[in-house]
């Protein structure tokens, strides 16, 4: 297992199975664990809370790291999953972990920037016609004005996709092409689902505008707290009592960050510092937070990333501590939590599973137009 974290550690996306931490578990697991997680073999147990990092990058996207989206399995009767923010990339990984299409219909967005939820289309529209058939539910901030708000924004997305939609009459996924959207109050902590056993608060978060929020997940007496975008923040400080897991923003020192995006000092000491979280500040809000595992995510993992940012997150913190990687997942239990990388299938199909909505689809097929009967080749 990792000792620390260098400029020399193999990191995922070179063959890496091992996860980007010097602390893979916290307690003494009930049973035992394999090293890396193989989806068919490994599935979340009774009574666990699994994470898996789909998306851990910066708001740009290479092949390394989807754009922000982390999965919450939990391990109720119903195996519910839920999507917290779908940056660009997320579903590829998530495809890969063979869970059942059917079931992508719960996300909750932290907030609107394009890099949490670029795969939204995707999931909403693509994944109708890979077998889902109910509808996807959507919980996000409202806004200071409504055009600023979820509600808002799903609509307009609807409208842009309105030609996929009307494709779509007469296929058995035109019914799970819609979203139905909860706005959740960006201002105050609110408790924003309730179902199966598992409780979903938001609380708000600090980030350019009003209108982002966290959210944290309680299920079986464990709970995990997400930030989304954010600098610290008290807010997500008090969410996270007695937190078994806290997922927090984490960008490089601005030193690094000008260095490697190529931007004067200035423009990057307000982007890192004024927007979102350095890794000495995410040191010191793990040390207030006080979760058994903390997880520095939303980080562009390279060589020259990984080491200062272990190495300045160490000057405020010494508790166990994992950089996120695509694929990162975590198991918490009330005895561990326990930290591995997740091999998926690369090529795989999507995976049908049981569905509620059943009976004809909404509307019939749309009729051919005539000239298609004189250019189409049939031979």
């Amino acid at each position: 297992m990792t000792a620390e974290i260098t400029d020399m550690t193999e990191l995922a996306y070179e063959g890496s199975t091992i996860p980007l931490t010097s602390t893979p578990v916290v307690g003494s697991p009930g049973r035992e664990y394999a090293p890396t997680v193989l989806p068919d073999t490994d599935r979340v147990a009774d009574g666990e809370i699994r994470v898996t990092i789909l998306g851990s990058g910066d708001p740009f996207t290479n092949k390394a790291q989807g754009s922000a989206s982390v999965l919450m399995e939990v391990g109720n009767p119903e195996r519910d999953f839920f999507f917290f923010d779908l940056g660009s990339g997320s579903l590829a990984n998530f495809n890969g972990l063979h869970l059942p299409v059917t079931a992508t219909t719960k996300v909750f967005l932290t907030h609107l920037h394009a890099d949490h939820v670029g795969d939204m289309p995707t999931l909403v529209w693509s994944l109708a016609k890979a077998g889902r058939r109910d509808p996807v539910e959507v919980w996000g901030p409202g806004g200071e004005v409504p055009e600023l708000g979820t509600r808002s924004y799903a609509e307009h997305l609807t409208l842009a996709h309105a030609w996929d939609t009307a494709s779509l009459n007469g296929h058995p996924g035109q019914s799970g092409a819609q979203m139905e959207v909860t706005e959740v109050p960006f201002e105050t902590t609110s408790t924003v689902y309730e179902r199966n056993g598992v409780r979903i608060s938001s609380f708000p978060v600090i980030h350019i505008l009003n209108g982002s929020v966290g959210y944290r997940l309680d299920y079986n007496g464990l709970s995990v707290v997400f930030s989304g975008d954010t600098r610290p923040s008290r807010t997500l400080v008090d969410a996270c009592d007695g937190a078994d897991l806290l997922i927090h923003e984490t960008f490089p020192s601005a030193g690094v960050f000008a260095q490697k995006g190529g931007v004067p000092l200035a423009f990057a000491e307000q982007i890192v510092n004024g927007v979102h979280t350095s890794p000495a500040a995410a040191g010191g809000v793990f040390a207030r937070a006080g979760a058994r595992m903390s997880v520095m995510w939303h980080l562009a993992v390279d060589h020259e990333t990984v080491g200062p940012v272990f190495t300045e997150m160490r000057t405020k913190y010494d508790g166990p501590v994992t950089i996120a990687q695509d694929l990162t997942t975590l198991t918490i239990t009330k005895e561990a939590v326990v930290a591995r990388q997740t091999i998926i299938d690369p090529f795989a199909w999507p995976v049908v599973g049981p569905t509620t909505i059943s009976g004809p689809p909404m509307n019939p097929p749309s009729p051919p137009p005539a000239w298609w009967a004189d250019a189409l080749i049939t031979d």
